[in-house]
Formats: C-alpha cells, structure tokens, sequence
C-alpha cells in the first residue's frame, strides 16, 4: 500500500503507538470482521496479521525493526490469568533470532539485538484456551524501551551471551546465565534448526533474544501506572492497593514497596557487573555467624530457617523494603542452603508444587513449568554452616554465589518432565521418579498434613507433591564453588 494511504504516519512513533491503541480493548475481528489468518497452516503469529491487517504492510526483513522508518519493532505478547484472577505474563517475550556467524565481532551498540529492538511497540493480549486468535482482546498496548536504571544489566547480559557466541560456545548458551536479557531456543530441537557458529563445527540451537517473563511482569504492572495504556487489566489486590498507595503517597511507597541494590552507577567499581558487586558486598561478612552481622549492621535479622536469609540479604545489600527490585525483575531464586558443622547437608533442595491440572497442558519442555523454574532462571545461593552447639544465629555465613542449572544438565531432565507428566495424565500418582533413580532431581510429596490435597484431572484428590534437586546434587555444587573460590584466590 502506498505510504500516503495509511492512517498513520510510519515515521513517526506517537503516530504509530495511537493508531495502535484503536485495538486497545477490543480484537481484531471489532475492527476488521471480514479478516481472516492466511491459509497454508496459519503460518505466522499474531504479530505478523496484526502488521498486515491492522498497518497495512508485510515486513519480511529480519534485521531491520517492523517500522524501520521510525525504529519501531512491534511484539504482540499473551498474558494469561491466574486462579484468583488476576493477569500476568505467559511467557517470555521473544525479540529476534540470533546470527552466530554475524553477531560474533558486535558490540553492544551495533549488536542486532539493540539494533532491531531500541524501541519496542508492545500489544499485549489476553490468551484464552480454543478462541480466535483474531478474537483475543488487547488489554496493553504501549511503547517500550529499556529504562537507564535497568540497562546495566541489559548490557552485562548481552556480554554474557555475546562471550560464549565469540568463543565458539554458542551450543552451551542456557537461560539460566542471565538476569533480564537471555538467549531461548527457538524452533525445534532438530538439525533443521541448528546453526553453524564461528571457529568450530559444533552445531548450536537456535536461539533468538528474549526478555524473561518476570521481567515482562515488571512491565505489566508499570503500565497499570497510566490509565492510557490499559484496557480492563485485572491484578490481585494486594498489588491494586500497592498502586493506589503510589498515587496517593508517592514517598511512602517509594520508600516501602521495593528497594534497589544499585543506588547509582557510581555504586560499581570500574569494569564490574551486577552480580560481581553483589558478591563483594557479602564477602566482608564471609565466616561471621547471623548473631555477628546483625550486631555489626545494628539491626535485627529473622532466625526463621525460611526467612533468615532473605533477612541477611537485604541487610548486607542495604535494601530496607522486603522486595529487591533487581531480584524481581529476574526472577532470581534466592536459596538457603545449611551445611551441618561437618559439612554435610541433610536435606534435598524443595521447590513448587506439582500442579497436576496444569502440567497435562504442557507439551513443550522449554514452556514448562519447571523449565521456566530451574532451567531459565538464576539463582542466588547463601551458605551457612551451622555450629557444632549452637543456636541459628551461631550459624556461620561461608559463602555466596550465584549459579544457573549448566545446559548439559538441563537438557537431561527433560525426560523426567515428560515421565511426570506422562504419568498424571495416565492417573498414576503413585509411581512418581525417586531420589534413588535420578541423578538430578526427584519428586516426592512436602504436604502439611494428611489433608492437604490436590485435584486431579480425572476429577480426583491426590497428595501433594513437589519437585527436588537431589540432596547429593546440591551438596556437588556447594563443593565445586568452594573449589572454584579457591583458585580464584590462587590467581
């Protein structure tokens, strides 16, 4: 179509976003009843159709961004909803796939990811089961690019990546290696969509820059903030009330809500990265027990197993608010882990519940609930050793570190997904993986008592269970770190 024909004018962003925002509650058929997805299979997302039904044009670059005359890249994104409700992000947001062969030499700046995505048109949709694609409803729809206050681990993130594609490593890139910016799979797992790398033969998946999904969450709820961007989005009440606290009285929840690690730019020594800085602030309090740290920093630290040290955390890093904001907008784990006096560890490591209605529903390793719990995501490990008579405030920090699943592991539970999975469609909740049988991870129950249940999909209650890591698994880790610290020093 000509230029002069549109409704918009492509060069300019505002013009773009508020021609956009004519779909802001409502779906494609409201606008355009008579439009329909191309046949062949439907080939395309809905992206794609929004671009050709709603903009009037077919970009099949995949280098520049969709508006290239405005550097405008457009995403549309599902948001699902919870059991309570509310909404929030169902997945990661995929941005462009990632030439190995021409991405090696880049730099930040010229980097295809920055390139393609500076200023991102964001179109989130509402995802229902069985409906119309072109009858889903819009709910955000906003223009977005990386805030200077999160654009340091943007980048360092980028470096994390950008390093294994330079040495030849891009078949080992994971998730699990970044904060806010990762590298997913894209396509099958199958040679048709493996990609030759520089410097070796090795084969690497294909991948393409995504943002994580609890990041995608961060953005949700900043939307919420202006009224213009939003259409009818639900979210809890605690989380409403948290937003009605901040324009009431900015400077309460501004001091309460969710605190940062990093106040400034100056807070980083010349050359360091996020994790870097967090790890040095910890280390001054390396072999001091909770009693200590607590005396030292003048405040109270919990003595709760579970709470101590998220208490530790935010008192060594400076943060007064029980949220972190850098930790939530990655989605971090935080876990303690207790060493007896010997140095042994007692217990597995426990994670979520099954959820036994929901994992039937899953048929992609890398869209599962457990990928996206211990394969996409890092982690922050505190380590404690207790004493040999003591209380829990004797126990001594030895350690922090931060660590992701290596992709070699991660690869090699997919099958214990599927054997889950595979079995509570099959009704069979008696039979789940053990401790013994696997070298990772296990599935057992952590319910409170003999009561609390779980439905079925047959329409039953069963006990509930949760996932594992192995109690050996985690002890390795614990060691290898110590043995890695150990020749950093050395160095």
């Amino acid at each position: 179509m000509n230029s002069s024909a549109l409704k918009y004018d492509k060069q300019d962003k505002q013009s773009i976003l508020m021609y956009a925002r004519e779909l802001l509650g409502k779906c494609v058929h409201d606008l355009y009843p008579d439009a329909q997805y191309a046949k062949a299979g439907n080939k395309g997302g809905l992206g794609q159709r929004i671009e050709e039904v709603h903009f009037k044009f077919s970009n099949n670059s995949e280098s520049e961004p969709d508006f290239k005359e405005a550097g405008v890249e457009l995403k549309c994104t599902p948001m699902k909803l919870l059991k309570d409700g509310s909404m929030v992000s169902k997945e990661r947001l995929v941005l462009n796939i990632i030439n190995y062969l021409e991405e090696y030499d880049k730099t930040y700046a010229t980097s295809s990811f920055t390139h393609k995505n500076a200023t991102i048109l964001l179109m989130f949709y509402l995802h229902l089961k069985k409906v119309d694609r072109f009858d889903l409803l819009f709910k955000i729809i906003r223009l977005w690019s990386i805030p200077d206050e999160d654009l340091k681990i943007f980048m360092d993130d980028w470096a994390v990546i950008h390093n294994k594609i330079a040495n030849g490593l891009a078949h080992q890139l994971s998730e699990g290696d970044t904060l806010y910016l990762a590298a997913c799979v894209k396509g099958s797992k199958g040679g048709a969509d493996k990609r030759a790398q520089k410097g070796t033969d090795v084969l690497a998946d294909q991948r393409a820059y995504s943002i994580k999904s609890a990041y995608i969450n961060h953005i949700i709820v900043d939307s919420l903030s202006h009224p213009e961007m939003v259409s009818e989005v639900i979210i809890s009440e605690k989380k409403k009330a948290q937003i009605e606290d901040k324009k009431s009285n900015p400077n309460k929840y501004k001091k309460r809500s969710v605190g940062r690690i990093v106040k400034s730019m100056s807070d980083y020594r010349p050359g360091e990265t996020f994790e870097e800085l967090v790890i040095r602030r910890f280390s001054s309090y390396f072999g001091k027990t909770v009693r200590e740290i607590a005396c030292r920093l003048r405040t109270s630290i919990s003595t709760s197993p579970k709470a101590v040290s998220y208490s530790v955390c935010r008192a060594i890093l400076g943060v007064k608010s029980r949220r972190i904001d850098e930790f939530e907008k990655a989605g971090l784990q935080l876990k303690t882990i207790r060493l007896e006096y010997n140095g042994n560890l007692k217990e597995a490591m426990s994670f979520q519940t099954v959820k036994y209605k929901e994992i039937i529903e899953e048929d992609d390793w890398y869209s599962s609930d457990w990928y996206e719990t211990i394969g996409a995501k890092r982690f922050l490990f505190i380590v404690f050793r207790k004493r040999k008579d003591g209380a829990p405030q004797d126990a001594v920090l030895e350690r922090v570190f931060f660590w992701a699943m290596p992709k070699s592991d991660v690869d090699s539970i997919e099958s214990f997904w599927q054997d889950t999975r595979d079995k509570i469609r099959a009704g069979d909740y008696n039979h789940f993986i053990k401790q013994s049988e696997s070298e990772i991870c296990h599935i057992r129950p952590k319910a409170k008592n003999s009561r609390d249940m779980m439905e079925t999909p047959q329409g039953g209650w069963a006990k509930k269970f949760c996932y594992w890591l192995n109690r050996e698994y985690v002890l390795n880790i614990v060691r290898r770190e110590a043995t890695n610290a150990i020749g950093k020093r050395k160095k």
